[in-house]
């Protein structure tokens, strides 16, 4: 029976020294398989750097139209995107130009009314200092006194009214003059 135990014990003792060896062949091959998967790694990131891409090969046959007309239908898409931004920066410098040419002109407009008011009172005063007042002189002092004493400027006069609310005060003469 010791016999019989004995070689139970061997046969046991032999079984897992071969499970145990097993196990580390098994353990040091799955270790290779990982360093050579790092080394494949780190050999194909370094590679990328330094080599252009390169298409790997296709096995079946490609439509190269097919391919070149996606691509260039998405070249389109992206760049009338990007035109559609342009074109609307384009309108809007556009409008902000043409408000900047009108504040000018309204600007302008502006002082070309102070200097006529300016100027309007010392015609009047120069033409009523003059030396000899003859009946001419006389008819275009009243006629320059009655311009001024008439009516101001039909641009002032619109001002106004728009400022007050009242557009009944323009006359009808002076708007269909303009």
């Amino acid at each position: 029976m010791n016999f019989i135990f004995g070689i139970i014990i061997l046969a046991m003792f032999i079984l897992a020294l071969r499970v145990i060896w097993a196990t580390a062949l098994q353990l040091l091959a799955m270790l290779k398989s990982g360093k050579a998967a790092i080394n494949r790694y780190r050999v194909q990131r370094s590679a990328k750097r330094s080599l252009p891409a390169i298409m790997p090969r296709i096995n079946h046959d490609v439509d190269w139209l097919a391919m070149s007309d996606s691509v260039r239908q998405e070249i389109h898409s992206r760049n009338a995107l990007s035109n559609r931004q342009v074109d609307r920066l384009d309108v809007e410098l556009q409008v902000k130009t043409k408000t900047m040419e009108l504040i000018k002109a309204d600007i302008q407009i502006a002082k070309l009314q102070l200097e006529l008011e300016k100027v309007r009172p010392a015609v009047v005063l120069q033409d009523i200092d003059s030396g000899k007042r003859t009946k001419r002189s006389k008819k275009a002092t009243s006629l320059t006194e009655g311009d001024l004493n008439k009516s101001s400027h039909p641009v002032r006069q619109l001002r106004t009214a728009l400022k007050s609310g009242n557009v009944q005060m323009i006359p009808a003469n002076e708007l269909a003059r303009h």
